[in-house]
C-alpha cells in the first residue's frame, strides 16, 4: 500500500523532532527553538508534539508560557530505530548507527 505524500511528510517530521531531541541537554528543548531548528511553524510543531505525547514518545511541560518538549525512553528507542511506532518514519539504519555512536561519545564525555 502506498502512503500519501502528506502521510510520509508527517511521519518524517515526527522522526526529525525525536532526532533533534537526541542531541539536546536532558533530551529537552524549548518548542520555539525546536521550530527554528526544524524550520516549521509553531502550529505544525505543536500538532506533532501533541501526537508524540499522546503516543508516549515525548512529554510536554509549560512553565511561564514557555513550552518544553522532553523525549521519553520510548521516544529515544524510536529515534534510534530500536523500536518502531506507526506514524513515525523508521530512521535510516546508517543514520541510526551514527546517532547511537554520537550518544555513546556524549555519555562518555559527560562521565555518566
Amino acid at each position: 500500500m502506498n502512503k500519501s505524500l502528506a502521510t510520509l511528510t508527517t511521519e518524517l517530521m515526527r522522526l526529525k523532532v525525536l532526532q533533534a531531541l537526541l542531541y539536546a541537554v536532558e533530551y529537552t528543548l524549548d518548542l520555539e527553538l525546536l521550530c527554528d531548528h526544524l524550520v516549521i511553524s509553531v502550529q505544525q510543531l505543536t500538532e506533532h508534539a501533541v501526537w508524540l505525547e499522546e503516543n508516549g514518545l515525548v512529554s510536554l511541560d509549560q512553565v511561564d508560557g514557555v513550552i518544553s518538549v522532553q523525549m521519553s525512553r520510548k521516544g529515544r528507542d524510536v529515534a534510534l530505530g530500536r523500536d518502531l511506532m506507526t506514524g513515525v518514519r523508521r530512521p535510516d539504519p546508517k543514520a541510526s548507527l551514527m546517532s547511537l555512536n554520537a550518544q555513546l561519545v556524549k555519555t562518555a564525555m559527560s562521565g555518566s
